[in-house]
């Protein structure tokens, strides 16, 4: 049975909610499908979409429940959707009969994708043609030697959730929803995700560092000054940022208002052991972008002991299949950092320790509880100290 056609606004929502959940932001996907859901009840495209996000929340039987409600209102795509959950909640025989229905070729692989998974993206550079496609993670292993390395570090991870968990009343005053065009911090915008918020405010609060230099600005400066205001801190924020996405000149001590790679790299010898080097940027590696200038002429001359930051990392798996036709590539620069290197020492990996059925438990136990009960923690920064 086709779906209905829904009102613009509410196709608007189904749009945006798949697309928030491609990008992991579950919270705010999960938001999406329940508003189409309330317009149109049986709306198989958002009851797949919602499945596919409760799956991802942890919430195996409702998830099953939203899938085969989707498959029974037709759609093969949903059919495959469910053969998936069921397959990785070990359902093998219910798995595969799913998998029959969805008009699958031959059994279902061990390593079978939900739809939102499977993102390709093809695009020629001058001469050869390349198809951007997912190796590891989004239901795939991950990659083996990275995962050995990253997760060496589990006690200190495990550390800093504890300190999440002592600043939690503080964390609950900053609310789910906001404006941002008001430069105030909140937990559900589509920019900057709870766990690495969170991560931020902790990591400003233990160091009380005299220099926060930020490349890259938006909400992470709204939650840096949060902290620093909170805290009574005596750091001092930098932003570096041709074109910030919110207005955030008034939060900020000193801007530099040019891209990174034209900007006096001399601004990185004010950093000294404890500072913060904050990292959000093109995510694209060419010769002489920023990402190039920041691994080749900025990380090596920084000093030891400054804290480095970069966003949008997603080690020891891809890029998620939200982020595959954007043709990012900065995280592979770092995983050979981690693989060949020992100049950095990993403080916190927030998509390692979400994706860690240990460690997201921990998480949930420390946060989500009280005014955070509801927020589904995400993050894909990425924290390490130059040794």
């Amino acid at each position: 049975m086709a779906n209905a056609p829904l009102p613009p606004e509410l196709r608007t929502y189904l749009a945006v909610g798949f697309e928030r959940l491609a990008e992991h932001q579950l919270t705010l996907a999960g938001m999406l499908f329940e508003r189409v859901l309330a317009g149109a009840p049986d709306h198989a495209e958002a009851l797949r979409g919602l499945g596919i996000t409760l799956f991802r929340k942890g919430r195996g039987e409702e998830a099953v429940a939203r899938l085969r409600r989707a498959a029974e209102l037709g759609g093969a795509e949903a059919s495959g959707d469910l053969a998936v959950a069921l397959q990785r909640l070990g359902q093998g025989e219910a798995a595969a009969q799913a998998w029959r229905s969805a008009g699958r070729a031959g059994p279902l692989p061990p390593d079978a994708a939900f739809s939102v998974e499977r993102a390709e993206q093809g695009f020629k550079l001058f001469d050869y043609g390349y198809t951007a496609k997912i190796r590891w993670g989004e239901g795939r292993p991950s990659h083996p030697q990275l995962a050995e390395t990253i997760g060496a570090g589990r006690a200190r991870y495990r550390a800093l959730l504890d300190g999440l968990g002592e600043i939690h009343p503080d964390l609950e005053t900053i609310p789910l929803g906001g404006d941002n065009r008001l430069a105030r911090p909140f937990w559900l915008n589509a920019w900057f995700a709870s766990l690495d918020a969170m991560a931020l405010m902790h990591m400003l609060r233990a160091g009380n560092p005299a220099l926060f230099l930020e490349i890259g600005s938006g909400f992470s400066t709204m939650f840096a000054r949060e902290a620093v205001r909170r805290y009574g801190l005596r750091t001092r924020l930098v932003s570096i940022d041709p074109q910030p996405r919110a207005e955030i000149d008034a939060l900020c001590d000193e801007t530099v208002r040019r891209p990174l790679e034209d900007c006096d790299l001399s601004i990185f010898d004010r950093l000294e052991a404890g500072d913060i080097l904050f990292l959000d940027s093109s995510h694209r590696c060419f010769q002489g972008s920023d990402v190039t200038v920041f691994f080749l002429e900025i990380l090596p001359r920084l000093k030891s002991g400054v804290i480095v930051h970069i966003h949008d990392v997603y080690l020891p798996d891809d890029y998620v299949s939200g982020h595959v036709r954007r043709i990012w590539n900065e995280q592979y620069l770092l995983g050979v950092l981690l693989l060949f290197g020992q100049g950095f020492e990993i403080l916190f990996p927030s998509w390692f320790v979400t994706q860690d059925p240990e460690l997201s438990q921990l998480a949930a136990e420390r946060i989500c509880k009280g005014a955070l009960k509801d927020v589904s923690l995400f993050g894909a920064s990425f924290w390490m100290r130059k040794a």
